[in-house]
């Protein structure tokens, strides 16, 4: 039997506003005239502009959370694996929690595990966790799992510059999925010898921002159909931006 190794990088866990002790506030941008009223300083705003200030969230609860649905996204690499044998990589996701400990809205900050489907089964899953309900506001969590190939053949590595003729082709539906999104979306594919040529055989992408969580799908379509160059007698894993 294949073995599978995942690990959990504890140092990738970042909460903001967490645990018992509030943020420094900061001095706003104006100072206060002599004859205005002076305000008590406000913490400054971090992460995506909304219209709630951040909370506080315990960080051993945020902890426990995770470790309950650790199960699940090893689970999803497995289902993952059972498509794409070498499907390896990290992962680190944004998670926006809303004033009630449900999650408001995440993404992946970055991944390289190049399966969208592993990807979205890794958000479905930390979107079911019980998260505790922040205090004050809302939430921002990361965390960043580590996914090893275990006893399967590694592919070979292709520079990003393998994929230049190919990218070009495609500028245009690139173009068309990326309308009303700023950033580079990056994207990890597997290539697969397809007679002559080559065959994207798996896609997995990370946007730029919340914002181009709604168009991954597109981008995965549009590097699925790319016409690609024969990665020789086995797979090929690439990364590149978009």
């Amino acid at each position: 039997m294949r073995k599978i190794a995942f690990y959990t990088l504890l140092a990738g866990l970042s909460v903001t506003a967490c645990g018992g002790n509030k943020p420094e506030a900061k001095a706003p941008d104006e100072t206060p005239t002599s004859d205005a009223p002076t305000e008590k300083p406000r913490a400054k705003r971090e992460g995506p502009s909304v219209s709630q200030e951040l909370g506080e969230i315990d960080a051993k609860e945020t902890e426990r959370a995770i470790a309950k649905v650790q199960p699940d996204v090893l689970a999803c690499q497995k289902a993952g694996a059972k498509r794409v044998d070498y499907l390896a990589g990290d992962v680190r996701a944004f998670v926006r929690l809303d004033g009630t400990g449900h999650v408001h809205w995440s993404y992946l900050e970055g991944s390289t595990l190049g399966d969208r489907a592993t990807e979205k089964c890794i958000l479905d899953a930390l979107a079911k966790a019980p998260w505790p309900r922040p205090v004050g506001g809302e939430a921002e969590i990361r965390k960043s799992f580590l996914f090893d190939v275990g006893d399967a053949r590694e592919p070979a590595n292709w520079a990003p510059d393998k994929m230049f003729e190919a990218i070009a082709r495609a500028d245009a539906d690139v173009g068309k999925c990326k309308a009303g999104v700023s950033g580079k979306f990056a994207v990890t594919a597997y290539v697969v010898p397809d007679g002559k040529s080559g065959k994207v055989e798996s896609v997995g992408v990370a946007p730029p921002s919340k914002e181009g969580e709604a168009k991954v799908d597109c981008i995965v379509d549009v590097v699925r159909a790319m016409k690609v160059p024969s990665p020789g007698s086995y797979a090929a894993k690439v990364s590149f931006s978009l």
